[in-house]
């Protein structure tokens, strides 16, 4: 049976500006998957001298090249709606080995609550999946238990630049089955200290509006008010799903947007032009992470030659026409003045 690792409320750090690195907890997670490393539990050898360049300009996007995360992996699965019913004939994290999993987040009494397994064809050093309740076989949509999960693993962790991302069907999910990635970035990626603009103060709600591609973004700076927050992110997030709208949603640690000398988390999540179908790998594919900072590429050409630029003219083009989302931004509205 796998390790447990129980969140402790206590003993977190919200701070991106720490060079505090590692606690028992990301000493647990790097155990855990040098363990599946040994055991060849990987579809490749991830080279921990990755080729990596910042790009020049205001938002120093980190670029990465793996071109074995594409060429090694497992197929991923097309999908048209953002609403799929779950298949269990296609793969799904009830069909891993045990060994794949590297620990849960719970306590003993719930063994398959909160997984953080492998992610097989990994982004970079540490990728791990989190798996909420695997055996109730949930879509891809998030739950308030979910997200719940993906706070308490990014808030336990002692490392600044930890990041938990998710992506929507026709938002670059490849699996129609419930999980999130957990990865360290690099470096500190602007997600982190971005501005945003005020969208709904009463729920710790702003706008981000960096892109055309717009995203509301929601702050925690104290433990007190997760409960609170989540559900307010989770009536957005489902209110999408409902709509058919494709997402993708980050969780990192950085400034406040109402105080930047105060720490806090902070929680993205973009509205977005579908991907409908097969994801075709030309330049760049665009999801969580790319619009977050941090991009992984397969070819060296473009390694070489792909700039801030044309990152931001890509994510400008995942906009929904004006007149849709400024309807998606008032029912996101309308819905949070039901939590004041």
């Amino acid at each position: 049976m796998w390790k447990h690792f129980k969140f402790n409320p206590d003993s977190i750090n919200l701070s991106c500006r720490t060079d505090v690195q590692f606690n028992e907890f990301d000493r647990l997670l790097q155990f855990e998957w040098n363990r599946a490393l040994a055991q060849g539990l990987f579809t490749f050898q991830i080279d921990n001298q990755i080729k990596q360049r910042v790009l020049d300009g205001d938002l120093h996007y980190i670029v990465e090249l793996n071109p074995s995360r594409f060429e090694k992996r497992r197929m991923p699965y097309a999908f048209e709606h953002v609403n799929t019913p779950f298949d269990s004939n296609k793969f799904n994290f009830n069909k891993i080995s045990e060994q794949e999993i590297l620990f849960a987040l719970d306590d003993e009494q719930q063994t398959d609550k909160h997984l953080v397994i492998i992610n097989n064809s990994p982004i970079r050093y540490y990728h791990v999946l989190l798996v909420p309740d695997r055996q109730r076989e949930q879509t891809q949509i998030l739950t308030i238990d979910s997200l719940l999960f993906a706070f308490r693993f990014v808030l336990s962790s002692a490392h600044p630049f930890i990041y938990v991302g998710f992506n929507s069907l026709c938002g670059f999910a490849s699996i129609n089955h419930l999980h999130l990635h957990g990865l360290y970035m690099p470096d500190r990626i602007f997600l982190q200290t971005v501005k945003c603009s005020p969208f709904h103060p009463e729920t710790n709600c702003y706008l981000h509006t960096l892109f055309d591609a717009e995203a509301v973004a929601f702050e925690i700076k104290h433990i007190e008010e997760l409960d609170r927050i989540v559900r307010c992110i989770h009536k957005v997030t489902s209110y999408l799903a409902a709509s058919s709208v494709a997402h993708n949603l980050s969780i990192v640690k950085g400034d406040s947007f109402s105080d930047f000398s105060q720490p806090a988390l902070r929680i993205f999540v973009w509205f977005r032009q579908p991907n409908i179908g097969a994801k075709p790998v030309d330049r760049c594919n665009l999801a969580c992470l790319e619009m977050s900072g941090y991009v992984f590429l397969r070819y060296e050409e473009v390694f070489h030659d792909i700039s801030e630029t044309e990152l931001r003219e890509k994510i400008n083009t995942l906009a929904l026409p004006l007149k849709e989302q400024q309807k998606i931004k008032d029912d996101i509205k309308t819905l949070l003045d039901q939590e004041i």
